[in-house]
């Protein structure tokens, strides 16, 4: 059974955040199993604070990243999912841009509230507004992603029917 072209770099885009959220989150899983999570720590250091008090935990250890991050990502995977619940895969024109500014502006103002007023932000807030734009980008991102797909996978082609080798630059 073959899959549609659309179809098959959707399910790719979908594997490859499934992956990266198994990553972050394996750290707290890996010691119940006499391995090491370090490495993945310093991996996902670059990208996030890491904060303790700032991340979700499973079995005492926080994951690789925190919690806003860890709602981005994740709410990432979760819009992927429903992706194709409100839009074809086979449209690649990306939606409105106002639910991805709004998402962007409350996790902004969210981060502003620690620095620029006397209240703070709480952990529930960094998750939810985290998730909103993880879940309103996935929604920008598919469309693009299969369109980039589809163009890359066009000029493979071109180049196979033209005689040109593929891994010739």
């Amino acid at each position: 059974m073959t899959l549609n072209p659309t179809r098959k770099y959707y399910l790719l885009l979908l594997a490859l955040a499934i992956t990266y959220d198994t990553l972050f989150t394996l750290p707290p899983i890996l010691p119940h199993y006499g391995v090491n999570p370090d490495l993945i720590y310093r991996f996902f250091q670059p990208v996030c604070h890491q904060m303790d008090a700032r991340s979700f935990h499973l079995f005492g250890y926080k994951l690789a990243v925190c919690s806003r991050c860890s709602s981005i990502y994740y709410g990432f995977t979760l819009g992927i999912i429903l992706y194709p619940l409100f839009k074809s895969l086979g449209s690649t024109q990306t939606p409105g841009l106002t639910f991805f500014v709004i998402a962007l502006t409350t996790l902004i103002a969210d981060f502003s509230l620690n620095y620029f007023t006397p209240f703070h932000n709480t952990f529930l807030s960094r998750s939810i507004t985290g998730g909103a734009l993880g879940i309103s980008g996935a929604f920008l991102f598919v469309p693009i992603w299969i369109s980039l797909m589809m163009e890359l996978s066009a000029a493979g082609d071109s180049a196979k029917t033209r005689g040109v080798p593929q891994n010739e630059k």
